[in-house]
C-alpha cells in the first residue's frame, strides 16, 4: 500500500522500495501479479494534506504513473490501473503511442495492446484502464484470467 507520508519525505526512495518489492514478489511467484493500491478503506482517505504539500490525490497518481514507468522499465508487461485520473497519468508516463482495444474483461473495461515509450526504450504491454464503478469486485481477478 502507498504510505502518503514516506513518499512525502523522500518520494524517490519510496518508489525504489515500491519497485524492489514488485520485482522480490515476481521472483517469489512469477505468477501472481503484484497489488500495489493506495486506500484499503475509507477512513484511509486523505480529506486534508498537510499545509504546503502536494494534495494526496496528485501525490497518488504521480507514484502510482512513476512505480508503473519503473516496473515496466523493469520487465512488467502487463498493467492493470484503476482510477480515471491515475489511468491517464499512468498512459502519460508510459508515453503510450498506440491503443488497440482487446479482450473485455467488463462492461467499459477492456484489456488494450499498447506501445510505450517510458524511457526511451520501445515496449509492447497488455494494459486495462478501469475507472469509476466499472466492473464487480472481482473485476481484477477477471481481468487476469482473461489473459491466462
Amino acid at each position: 500500500r502507498l504510505d502518503l507520508a514516506r513518499l512525502r519525505a523522500d518520494f524517490d526512495a519510496e518508489l525504489a522500495g515500491l519497485t524492489a518489492f514488485v520485482r522480490g514478489r515476481w521472483a517469489e511467484s512469477p505468477g501472481l501479479p503484484p497489488l500495489i493500491y493506495a486506500v484499503a478503506a475509507p477512513e484511509d482517505v486523505e480529506t486534508d494534506s498537510p499545509p504546503g504539500t502536494e494534495p494526496a490525490s496528485s501525490l497518488v497518481e504521480r507514484a502510482l504513473a512513476a512505480c508503473a514507468t519503473a516496473l515496466v522499465e523493469a520487465g512488467a508487461r502487463r498493467l492493470l490501473v484503476a482510477g480515471g485520473e491515475t489511468s491517464g497519468a499512468v498512459v502519460t508516463a508510459l508515453r503510450a503511442r498506440t491503443l488497440a482495444i482487446g479482450a473485455p474483461i467488463a462492461p467499459g473495461v477492456t484489456w488494450a495492446r499498447t506501445e510505450v515509450r517510458p524511457a526511451g526504450a520501445d515496449h509492447t504491454i497488455d494494459l486495462a484502464l478501469k475507472s469509476g464503478n466499472f466492473g464487480g469486485t472481482d473485476i481484477f481477478t477477471q481481468a487476469w484470467e482473461r489473459l491466462a
